[in-house]
Protein backbone atom coordinates (compact mmCIF):
# COMPACT_ATOMS: atom_id res chain seq x y z
CA UNK A 1 0.00 0.00 0.00
CA UNK A 2 1.37 3.41 -0.93
CA UNK A 3 0.91 6.80 0.73
CA UNK A 4 1.72 9.70 -1.58
CA UNK A 5 2.19 13.01 0.28
CA UNK A 6 0.56 16.15 -1.08
CA UNK A 7 2.82 18.93 -2.33
CA UNK A 8 2.23 20.98 0.81
CA UNK A 9 2.42 17.94 3.15
CA UNK A 10 -1.07 18.50 4.58
CA UNK A 11 -2.43 15.11 3.49
CA UNK A 12 -1.57 11.75 1.91
CA UNK A 13 -3.30 9.70 -0.78
CA UNK A 14 -3.45 6.00 0.06
CA UNK A 15 -3.73 3.32 -2.62
CA UNK A 16 -3.50 -0.42 -2.25
CA UNK A 17 -5.11 -3.48 -0.74
CA UNK A 18 -4.81 -5.30 2.58
CA UNK A 19 -5.83 -8.96 2.81
CA UNK A 20 -7.16 -11.08 5.69
CA UNK A 21 -8.04 -8.11 7.92
CA UNK A 22 -9.69 -9.22 11.17
CA UNK A 23 -12.93 -7.48 12.21
CA UNK A 24 -12.90 -5.39 9.03
CA UNK A 25 -16.70 -5.44 8.58
CA UNK A 26 -17.19 -4.15 12.13
CA UNK A 27 -14.32 -1.65 12.22
CA UNK A 28 -14.96 2.05 12.48
CA UNK A 29 -11.28 2.94 12.14
CA UNK A 30 -8.37 1.17 10.45
CA UNK A 31 -4.72 1.30 11.46
CA UNK A 32 -3.05 1.25 8.04
CA UNK A 33 0.65 0.75 7.40
CA UNK A 34 1.62 2.25 4.04
CA UNK A 35 4.89 3.23 2.41
CA UNK A 36 5.21 7.01 2.17
CA UNK A 37 8.74 6.88 0.70
CA UNK A 38 9.72 3.84 -1.38
CA UNK A 39 13.31 5.06 -1.69
CA UNK A 40 13.65 4.39 2.06
CA UNK A 41 12.30 0.82 1.66
CA UNK A 42 10.95 -0.38 5.05
CA UNK A 43 12.04 2.90 6.66
CA UNK A 44 9.39 4.67 4.58
CA UNK A 45 6.51 2.72 6.12
CA UNK A 46 4.19 5.01 8.06
CA UNK A 47 1.16 4.30 10.27
CA UNK A 48 -2.14 6.05 9.46
CA UNK A 49 -5.48 6.16 11.26
CA UNK A 50 -8.19 5.90 8.59
CA UNK A 51 -11.92 6.25 9.26
CA UNK A 52 -13.76 3.28 7.74
CA UNK A 53 -16.32 5.64 6.17
CA UNK A 54 -13.72 7.67 4.27
CA UNK A 55 -14.40 7.91 0.54
CA UNK A 56 -12.38 5.27 -1.31
CA UNK A 57 -12.24 2.73 1.54
CA UNK A 58 -13.92 -0.51 0.46
CA UNK A 59 -14.32 -3.62 2.60
CA UNK A 60 -14.62 -6.77 0.50
CA UNK A 61 -16.49 -10.03 1.04
CA UNK A 62 -15.99 -12.05 4.20
CA UNK A 63 -13.50 -14.91 3.82
CA UNK A 64 -14.83 -18.43 4.35
CA UNK A 65 -12.69 -19.65 7.25
CA UNK A 66 -12.50 -23.07 8.90
CA UNK A 67 -12.55 -21.55 12.38
CA UNK A 68 -12.67 -18.22 14.21
CA UNK A 69 -15.93 -17.32 12.51
CA UNK A 70 -17.14 -14.98 15.26
CA UNK A 71 -15.21 -12.11 13.65
CA UNK A 72 -15.18 -11.06 10.03
CA UNK A 73 -12.02 -11.39 7.96
CA UNK A 74 -12.09 -9.43 4.70
CA UNK A 75 -9.87 -7.62 2.23
CA UNK A 76 -9.80 -3.83 2.54
CA UNK A 77 -9.12 -1.70 -0.56
CA UNK A 78 -7.83 1.88 -0.47
CA UNK A 79 -8.65 3.70 -3.71
CA UNK A 80 -7.27 7.27 -3.70
CA UNK A 81 -8.11 7.68 -0.01
CA UNK A 82 -7.29 11.15 1.31
CA UNK A 83 -5.84 11.06 4.83
CA UNK A 84 -4.93 14.27 6.64
CA UNK A 85 -1.34 14.52 7.89
CA UNK A 86 -2.70 14.90 11.45
CA UNK A 87 -3.91 11.28 11.12
CA UNK A 88 -0.35 9.95 10.91
CA UNK A 89 0.16 7.80 13.99
CA UNK A 90 3.53 8.58 15.53
CA UNK A 91 6.26 9.72 13.17
CA UNK A 92 6.52 9.39 9.41
CA UNK A 93 8.80 6.46 8.55
CA UNK A 94 8.52 4.66 11.90
CA UNK A 95 5.55 2.48 10.97
CA UNK A 96 7.66 -0.65 10.46
CA UNK A 97 9.14 -0.27 13.94
CA UNK A 98 5.68 0.19 15.47
CA UNK A 99 4.33 -2.83 13.59
CA UNK A 100 7.16 -5.13 14.70
CA UNK A 101 6.69 -4.05 18.32
CA UNK A 102 2.95 -4.85 18.12
CA UNK A 103 3.66 -8.27 16.58
CA UNK A 104 6.29 -9.09 19.20
CA UNK A 105 3.81 -8.42 22.02
CA UNK A 106 1.21 -10.62 20.32
CA UNK A 107 3.66 -13.47 19.94
CA UNK A 108 3.89 -13.85 23.72
CA UNK A 109 0.14 -14.46 23.91
CA UNK A 110 0.18 -16.91 21.01
CA UNK A 111 3.07 -18.83 22.56
CA UNK A 112 1.17 -19.06 25.86
CA UNK A 113 -1.89 -20.40 24.04
CA UNK A 114 0.20 -23.05 22.29
CA UNK A 115 1.73 -24.21 25.57
CA UNK A 116 -1.76 -24.53 27.05
CA UNK A 117 -2.97 -26.50 24.05
CA UNK A 118 0.05 -28.81 24.22
CA UNK A 119 -0.67 -29.63 27.87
Amino acid sequence: TTAAPSDDGSYYILNGEKLWISNSKEAGVFLVFANADHSQKHRGITAFMVDANTEGVHVGNTEKKLGLRASSTCPVVFDNVKVDAVDVLGEVGLGYKYCINILNEGRIGIASQQIGIAK
